[in-house]
């Protein structure tokens, strides 16, 4: 079954990258698909996910996974911008944000799904939510600089995260032990089960956007996505291994190896800033992170430690 998942992944992303290069659908359509994911179906797959998890289970996974998501994404960008500070500020302001923050929703979400189990996704899901609160309380105004926005649109941005939001009403429902009805939980079943598919088709679509080897001449980009996806989760790791559940260690490793997010091309491009690196930086990780941590995680659950 997980072989199925893996080879499922592989072809869905090649479908996205053929329909859009073969002129299929508009190349315009992965940021309406990036819309859908992000509003509708990645929050109903955290609903789901509560709503089957018992509260011991959340509050064993979810303490550690909020501790270590906090002190494991601010380290990196530290780093990044101490080592970088004689850079340009363009520079050293794009690293320091994809350094600390990975692309949890389009590249985790998907890849993980096909292979943990619902209590095991909880710690993918608590971990998205803090970097939601990351993202938003702090990257966000460090990407743009002091002059732009204020604390209530920062506040207002991160609180109408459907996500973040679905992340809170899942904790309420969970502890509470309340039950939707019948039909609200086929509702969010069947949206939920569209987050695989979609989310893999949109990062194809991508790749044929972006294009899958102009980054090969961009050394900060091989370096980046080196460091990024095979050296820091085993770095994590090696410190995780001592103090977590094996399984916790290992899903939070990985998910330090996420690649770079989507919202960093977004915010360039929204705030006239160049989008070259960023995009070089984004399709290696993506196609490294995708081989990599799913041959992992193929590997993993076929022994049985995942």
């Amino acid at each position: 079954m997980q072989l199925d998942g893996f080879l499922f992944f592989i072809l869905m992303i090649a479908i996205g990258y053929l329909v859009v290069k073969c002129r299929l659908i508009d190349d315009a359509a992965a940021d309406s698909l990036s819309s859908i994911l992000l509003n509708v179906c990645f929050p109903a797959m955290v609903l789901k996910n509560f709503l089957n998890t018992d509260t011991e289970s959340l509050l064993q996974s979810g303490s550690a996974a909020v501790i270590v998501s906090i002190i494991c994404s601010v380290i990196p960008s530290i780093l990044a911008s101490v080592s970088l500070r004689k850079s340009e500020n363009d520079r050293r302001v794009l690293f320091r944000y994809i350094c600390g923050v990975g692309n949890t929703s389009f590249v985790c979400l998907p890849l993980f799904s096909l292979f943990l189990s619902s209590e095991q996704m909880l710690v993918v899901f608590i971990h998205g939510a803090v970097m939601d609160i990351l993202i938003w309380a702090v990257h966000h105004q460090l990407f743009l600089g002091s002059s732009h926005g204020s604390v209530h649109q920062v506040l207002k941005k991160m609180y109408t995260s459907p996500c973040l939001i679905a992340v809170i009403l899942g904790i309420v429902l969970c502890f509470a032990k309340i039950e939707l009805p019948s039909f609200l939980m086929y509702t969010i079943n069947a949206t939920e089960a569209a987050v695989s598919p979609l989310a893999l088709l949109f990062i194809g679509m991508l790749i044929c956007r972006y294009g899958l080897f102009g980054w090969i001449r961009s050394k900060d980009a091989v370096i980046y996505s080196l460091l990024r996806v095979l050296i820091y989760p085993l770095i994590v790791f090696s410190v995780l291994y001592w103090i977590l559940p094996l399984q916790t260690a290992v899903i939070l490793s990985m998910l330090f190896g996420s690649p770079t997010p989507i919202t960093a091309v977004l915010w360039c491009k929204e705030y006239g800033k160049s989008t070259k690196l960023v995009v070089n930086c984004l399709i290696p990780s993506t196609v490294l992170y995708f081989s990599v941590m799913g041959s992992v995680l193929l590997l993993l659950t076929s022994l049985n430690i995942l």
